[in-house]
């Protein structure tokens, strides 16, 4: 995809966003150095307010050809004025290890995810993931106690983030 084309898309997805989720809401948005200014920009003209950049440090080296990365940089915006945190002890750098031999290419590890979540989302919030791989975030957002929502064009990795959901069982809320 072109860097025009991939603008594009951020920005539809930014205006859904915006539409969708609460006032206050949060989106977090995993990205390489590359791409994220126009990531950045594409969401921020979908009227989504920029915050501080956020580090995951991988604390490993990654791919490279002269310096090698070893962090994924996420952009984090909010619907209006930010909510407030669920808790104030978590730094803009995190330190987790990838996922090794992961269902999906980018898969982010739960604990990193579940860290995010604890401050942005209360318990009673929704999680959305519209690009949810093999369902890390579900996951997280599972082991929290929070009800979620995820989005996948692959029915591969569909059928992984079900079957890591079904581990204890869903509940669908039917009962409430």
């Amino acid at each position: 995809m072109s860097t025009a084309g991939f603008v594009y898309l951020m920005r539809e997805c930014g205006l859904e966003w915006r539409r969708i989720v609460t006032d206050g809401g949060h989106v977090l948005s995993f990205i390489d150095w590359r791409m994220w200014g126009s990531l950045a920009a594409a969401l921020e003209s979908a009227d989504l307010r920029q915050h501080p950049l956020l580090v995951w440090d991988k604390d490993r080296l990654g791919m490279g050809a002269i310096f090698r990365n070893q962090h994924e940089l996420i952009v984090h915006m909010s619907v209006g004025n930010p909510s407030n945190p669920q808790r104030r002890d978590v730094a803009n750098v995190l330190r987790f290890p990838p996922v090794r031999d992961g269902v999906h290419p980018t898969e982010k590890p739960t604990a990193l995810l579940e860290k995010l979540l604890s401050v942005v989302n209360p318990i009673s919030g929704i999680v959305l993931d519209c690009f949810a791989g093999a369902g890390s975030t579900l996951v997280a957002a599972k082991s929290l106690g929070m009800r979620s929502i995820g989005i996948e064009g692959d029915e591969r990795y569909c059928e992984a983030a079900a079957r890591r959901l079904s581990q204890d069982g869903l509940d669908y809320g039917a009962g409430s």
